[in-house]
């Protein structure tokens, strides 16, 4: 019988990225598998923010491809160029691709419940009835059922962040992006957050995550690369690369963060 090779969630290949002259990611490759977690680490400005952003086509790549689910994201490809797609087109390819902010980047005026309601309803165009049902029961999945109906404000850091992730959940994404979900929220609230990242993981959710956080990396992911100056230092199991690591960079950066 043939072994027909497993199609990965997200293929990037060869991409780059100019600021300007600025060289923000240089020759990305990277494979992130079906029900993985890959876990990107790295200094600040190191291009981890960067390459997620391109993966949701919130910044443009200058070459070559980033494909999910087989897709190339952002363009298409005709007579061996690339083209790019038109906004309707990138807007539909967004919906299977949730991405969860630093900032939590909730509507103020919408209750936790509407939040989470919001792209089903205004985005994929569902009833909303069956719509809240479902928004609820992502609330309770990560513990904020009886938060249903305050506002942003009145939840804490840790709350809206949990939020965000409901809401994401809501679009039924293939694939998750965090961007340093923790890293605006005070100590005490960063583990309430983790633990319901953790449970997506558990449940098999596609994820790749930017993250200062070696603890989680260790437990949480199947996959962590180490970023520095726009490239892809190092690769591997998390046990390997975190106790083990290759590259002097690595092991200067790991020597300083545990």
């Amino acid at each position: 019988m043939t072994n027909i090779p497993v199609q990965p969630c997200v293929e990037i290949r060869g991409v780059h990225k100019f600021y300007g002259t600025y060289h923000a990611l240089e020759e990305i490759n990277l494979k992130v598998s079906r029900g993985e977690v890959c876990v990107i680490l790295g200094p600040s400005g190191s291009g981890k923010s960067t390459m997620l952003r391109c993966v949701n086509h919130l910044e443009t790549i200058d070459a070559y491809r980033i494909r999910v689910n087989g897709e190339i994201i952002g363009y298409e490809e005709r007579g061996g160029k690339l083209h790019c797609l038109r906004s309707e087109a990138i807007a539909a390819q967004r919906r299977n691709i949730g991405m969860v902010f630093q900032r939590f980047n909730l509507f103020p005026h919408m209750t936790a419940l509407e939040n989470v309601m919001s792209g089903p309803v205004h985005v994929k165009g569902e009833a909303r009835k069956s719509v809240a049902s479902q928004a609820l029961a992502l609330l309770e999945r990560v513990g904020l059922a009886d938060q249903a109906h305050k506002y942003p404000a009145q939840l804490s850091g840790g709350q809206q962040q949990r939020v965000a992730i409901a809401r994401a959940m809501a679009m039924k994404p293939a694939l998750l992006l965090f961007d340093e979900p923790t890293s605006a929220l005070d100590p005490e609230l960063v583990g309430e957050v983790l633990e319901a990242i953790k449970d997506l993981a558990h449940d098999g959710m596609t994820m790749m995550v930017v993250t200062h956080e070696i603890g989680f990396a260790r437990e949480v992911a199947d996959t962590v690369v180490f970023m520095d100056q726009g490239r892809i230092v190092e690769t591997g199991d998390p046990r390997q690369l975190l106790e083990n690591p290759q590259n002097l960079r690595t092991r200067t950066f790991l020597s300083k963060v545990l």
